[in-house]
């Protein structure tokens, strides 16, 4: 039976003491605790069960991966710029990104899409909703997102969302989407069913059409209730919200470095054993990705799961997200960072979280490090 991914949240172990302190004052702390709203949504696929780990360190990454000094300024800025979404310069995503400035309305909202970057794994658009039903007193928020980019399909994939916490002064709201492009939908049935690498894809020579396509908005009911059901906190609206551009990878692909890892793990702990398998690093201008698979030798999925703790070189927790799925005997994981300073090295730790427990044991006798400086 499939797991509700949102009650897999409530058995994330997120021990503060394995995490750096933040600094702040009373009231920097409610501010920012309320600055960005995160929502990750897990991928569907067929007849195989959601893993959803460590996606706790969303709600939190988001937030904090913006200064206290430089928070509040950029906020404010965040639905035109998405390298303010990251604590990054204003237009440092040059070159990556495109201006779009195009608006769809459908159902009395008015979406707009400000701009799109195509990333290495995901694509990130910077857009502003606004609502003319005088009735809907909440934010309207984007709902599943389908992108189609050449010939491939991509539909029903994970996506985080960021919200700022005020709406504009037009009573509208201003949202970072990221929406992953890791898997694909080959047969046309709406589900991602095939792993898939968008910049390996691409020409760099080519530009690709794109359609960017939201059938659903959502909104938070004013007096839904706290089961943890989604449907019973949020409705929905349906209709048809579509733009259309081009992209060209060759930016990003030039300024996105695949480093070799091709380390397998033995790992022999009391209820669980297997190999944890790591192939590769991929290090773009906005994120870190780790894909990772453990192989169930012992134990299995239902019991236990194997999380990556990734640190840089100065010993800092890389906070991020991870995402993936599994049978009973295999997992499949993708650790994702969203870099907000440059890295050099990165000390990767694996850790066994036990469900029954809710506890995390990580392996330090199997830490290991790759330079991920750029030859």
């Amino acid at each position: 039976m499939m797991k509700n991914p949102y009650e897999l949240l409530n058995q994330v172990d997120s021990r503060s003491e394995q995490y750096e302190e933040v600094q702040l004052n009373a009231a920097e702390k409610t501010r920012l605790k309320q600055s960005l709203q995160a929502k990750i949504k897990p991928r569907k696929k067929k007849n195989r069960k959601l893993l959803l780990a460590a996606a706790f360190i969303l709600v939190t990454a988001g937030p904090l991966m913006l200064s206290n000094d430089q928070v509040w300024a950029s906020l404010s800025k965040a639905g035109k710029q998405i390298e303010l979404f990251f604590n990054k310069p204003e237009n440092e995503f040059t070159g990556y990104k495109q201006m779009i400035e195009k608006t769809a309305a459908d159902q009395d909202v008015h979406v707009t899409l400000n701009e799109l970057m195509l990333d290495d794994g995901q694509i990130l658009l910077s857009l502003n909703i606004k609502s003319t039903d005088p009735n809907r007193k909440t934010p309207i928020q984007p709902g599943e997102l389908q992108v189609k980019i050449g010939e491939l399909a991509f539909a029903n994939a994970a996506y985080t969302l960021h919200r700022e916490n005020k709406e504009t002064e037009d009573g509208s709201w201003n949202y970072l989407y990221s929406f992953d492009l890791d898997h694909i939908d080959t047969n046309g049935d709406g589900v991602n069913d095939k792993a898939f690498q968008i910049l390996d894809y691409m020409d760099s020579q080519k530009d690709y059409p794109v359609t960017i396509t939201f059938q659903t908005m959502e909104y938070e009911k004013e007096h839904g209730t706290k089961s943890g059901k989604y449907s019973d906190s949020f409705g929905e609206i349906k209709g048809h919200w579509a733009f259309q551009t081009t992209v060209n990878g060759a930016n990003i692909q030039s300024d996105t470095t695949v480093y070799r890892v091709d380390k397998e793990i033995n790992i022999n702990e009391k209820g669980i054993e297997g190999t944890l398998k790591i192939k590769e690093i991929r290090v773009s201008p906005v994120s870190v990705k780790i894909h990772h698979t453990f192989e169930y030798k012992k134990g299995t999925s239902e019991s236990h799961a194997i999380h990556l703790i990734l640190k840089d070189e100065k010993g800092k927790l890389l906070l991020g997200s991870g995402t993936g799925e599994s049978s009973l005997t295999l997992s499949e994981m993708s650790e994702e960072i969203e870099l907000d300073h440059n890295i050099r090295k990165i000390s990767i730790t694996p850790s066994i979280f036990n469900y029954k427990t809710e506890s995390q044991q990580p392996l330090k006798d199997q830490s290991f490090e790759v330079d991920v400086t750029k030859q």
